[in-house]
């Protein structure tokens, strides 16, 4: 049987017209989105983009690693001597290239365990002015939820940094870290969990600003004419 080349033709039209008319007609359908959801699925948004990119090179991580000075504010131990080795150890690039190779899968472990308390607070957190926060700065919905939780993501993390230092058997990186004079491992993991929790916060805050900068690459249009109001 020979098919028209005109009726195939209206046919796809046709078909793809019912099919933008069946998509328009469910967004319509949509119950409208209030202020305050917007600022959660704003949240909602930053939060699993940001968790989606840590893992990417030259991202979060790794300024993270770069920034870190384990022995910062930590005197010499024991003779003047041991101290002078310890510090070398310390600034040595085979220090910082195996404590990059042991954090980095850490601080992600310590991110992924935090992400479920994330998602929690932005379920029930106060949003007192949610317009003024989804008119506010790039980062406004971060700066909220992150004064909403608190310590919370540090105490989530920190576990992760504890456990980890308290197995650590790296034959370059155990002895120096052990030898830092005033550091025990619960305080080296809270300097840890404090890094993680600043780099953190610092995704979390760029995937908001960039889904406010361009909100219609996201998906969601929705979201996107509620941003896009003044």
């Amino acid at each position: 049987m020979t098919i028209n080349p005109a009726v195939s033709r209206r046919a796809l039209i046709g078909g793809l017209c019912a099919t933008a008319a069946g998509l328009l007609a469910a967004c319509a359908a949509l119950p409208p989105l209030s202020v305050e959801e917007a600022v959660r699925r704003l949240l909602r948004r930053s939060t699993e983009r940001a968790l989606a990119r840590l893992e990417e090179p030259g991202g979060v991580w790794d300024r993270m690693i770069a920034q870190i000075d384990p022995g910062q504010n930590a005197g010499p131990s024991g003779p003047f001597i041991a101290g002078l080795l310890l510090k070398g150890a310390l600034m040595s690039p085979e220090f910082h290239r195996r404590l990059d190779a042991w954090l980095r899968p850490v601080a992600l472990r310590a991110a992924r365990a935090a992400a479920p308390r994330v998602a929690a607070a932005v379920k029930v957190m106060g949003i007192a002015n949610a317009r003024a926060v989804l008119a506010g700065g790039p980062r406004a919905a971060t700066e909220l939820l992150r004064g909403e939780m608190g310590p919370a993501v540090i105490e989530a993390m920190l576990p992760e940094f504890r456990d980890a230092l308290r197995v650590l058997d790296d034959p370059v990186l155990g002895p120096a870290i052990r030898a830092l004079a005033g550091l025990g491992a619960d305080a080296l993991a809270q300097r840890f969990a404090r890094h993680a929790d600043q780099a953190l916060w610092d995704a979390i805050g760029a995937q908001e600003a960039a889904i406010r900068a361009n909100p219609g690459a996201d998906g969601d249009p929705q979201l996107a004419d509620m941003l896009a109001r003044p």
